[in-house]
């Protein structure tokens, strides 16, 4: 078993094992080389020859723990017969079908490529999908509703309420598509779970987290995380507390004075804020070891409080992972 799976199933190492979230993305030379020759994402989501090849690329390059199917959390749209478009300036755009018709077919592309990356590299492999309500928030909210969400949210209640239903099952049967095509890791990003309040967040996000996970487990015994961003401390330990979840990923938001509030049973992973990876210097040292030190006596997995942004220095990479391995 390789030292991630060992953490977690909450097993403690004296060198945490690291990957990195968007670890396959623009900040990488050998990436860059394969976009260039596409004209949009959406050309490269559906070649899974090369999703598996940049899969690949930053762990090749780094020797990172495990490694993450390049995809995005949109593409469970494209079952219903969205249309999704990644726009370099305005970002991605859902358009949802005039009338629905579930076909993970429409998909099949990002099977194949969790196939082929297990064909061309032996270190476990990270399957992943958007919480529902993160999901949801691409077709639901405009680009402006999402930075100031809760008047258009108290307006769409009941809608998000059965769309949150909706996307439950469309996530699990997502999740076990990927468990057969052979990923040993399942991540749930709850990335814009922030945006709730606290009962609205229980609703939407919480308990739709709990079944997922527990169908998952159902299906078959592999470790489940979850990220869900910019909740409160309270929220945090209902997190940690759920069943069939191995373990729960911090933001670089929350303080790690609380990590014993956290429950003990659960594998942590985080938290270093990506603008510190960015920067670099003395800096990113200092809150490397800081981590390394909150973190001594619980089952971690080193890993950021967002995704890598773009334009990181390779070697700020490479000084985290010598400071972390030395």
């Amino acid at each position: 078993m390789s030292i991630i799976l060992d953490v977690l199933n909450n097993k403690k190492f004296e060198k945490p094992p690291v990957w990195f979230m968007r670890q396959a993305g623009r900040h990488l030379p050998e990436y860059m080389n394969v976009r260039r020759r596409f004209s949009n994402l959406m050309e490269m989501f559906k070649d899974s020859d090369i999703c598996a090849e940049i899969t690949v690329q930053p762990v090749q390059r780094y020797n990172l723990d495990a490694a993450i199917i390049f995809t995005d959390i949109l593409m469970i749209h494209m079952v219903t017969g969205a249309d999704v478009s990644f726009d370099n300036i305005d970002g991605p755009k859902v358009i949802e079908a005039q009338k629905k018709t579930v076909d993970f077919n429409n998909i099949k592309f990002l099977y194949e490529a969790i196939k082929k990356t297990k064909s061309i590299t032996n270190k476990p492999l990270i399957g992943f999908a958007g919480g529902p309500w993160t999901t949801l928030t691409y077709s639901l909210l405009n680009s402006t509703e999402r930075k100031d969400p809760q008047k258009a949210i108290k307006e769409k209640e009941r809608e998000i309420d059965l769309q949150v239903k909706e996307f439950t099952e469309l996530t699990i049967k997502h999740a076990l598509k990927q468990i057969d095509a052979g990923i040993d890791i399942f991540q749930l990003f709850e990335s814009s779970a922030g945006m709730l309040n606290d009962e609205q967040l229980m609703k939407w996000c919480i308990e739709p987290s709990k079944e997922i996970f527990k169908e998952i487990k159902k299906f078959k015994e592999v470790p489940t995380i979850v990220f869900p961003r910019g909740v409160s401390l309270k929220n945090y330990i209902t997190y940690s507390n759920i069943e069939n979840l191995n373990c729960l990923s911090l933001d670089q938001f929350f303080d790690l004075k609380n990590i014993n509030k956290l429950n003990p049973k659960k594998t942590l992973q985080g938290n270093l804020n990506p603008e510190i990876l960015r920067n670099g210097g003395e800096n990113l040292n200092k809150e490397i070891l800081e981590i390394l030190l909150a973190f001594k006596e619980t089952p971690h997995i080193f890993n950021l409080g967002h995704g890598v942004i773009k334009d990181t220095p390779i070697k700020n990479v490479v000084q985290t992972l010598e400071l972390i391995r030395s």
